[in-house]
């Protein structure tokens, strides 16, 4: 009888750990995971053999495929930011989305205060300029470090 339940329990188990899915990021890398959920932007997975729960943006992967059915559960395309007519494509990010993406530069701006605008305006006006300057180099993703009432800071996040 033990022997039997540590058979059933061993082929259960072994199912759970299976790499049963397999991310390909953005860049072109491929991983065999085992996929949990999406939640905020955020995929969860886990790696074969583990139990250990990682995480990785949404943002940084192409594609999520099931393995048994080759089903794509999650199909994502890069965001294409051609210059500072680009900007309107990039987008702002927290700390926690951030997590498979590179950084690959630091951008500031100062914040101009023109008689007849609100303070919403002089920011939004920064995100702007910030969102251009990251277009302009082709930068798809920024997440603001430092905001002071002069100055903005952000880091510039690609693929």
């Amino acid at each position: 009888m033990k022997t039997i339940l540590t058979l059933a329990l061993t082929l259960f188990t072994s199912f759970l750990f299976a790499d049963s899915h397999i991310i390909v990021k953005q860049n072109g890398e491929k991983m065999e995971v085992n996929y949990v959920t999406t939640k905020n932007n955020m995929v969860f997975y886990s790696l074969p053999g583990s139990s250990t729960v990682n995480e990785i943006s949404l943002f940084a992967i192409d594609k999520v495929i099931d393995k048994s059915t080759n089903a794509v559960l999650i199909e994502n395309s890069k965001v294409d930011v051609s210059g500072k007519s680009g900007y309107k494509k990039v987008q702002l990010l927290t700390n926690s989305q951030i997590n498979g993406l590179n950084q690959v530069a630091t951008l500031t701006t100062t914040i101009h205060k023109p008689k007849g605008q609100t303070k919403l305006d002089w920011i939004e006006q920064a995100f702007i300029r910030i969102k251009k300057q990251a277009a302009e180099k082709g930068f798809q993703f920024v997440v603001i470090t430092n905001q002071t009432d002069s100055q903005m800071e952000a880091f510039a996040y690609t693929y």
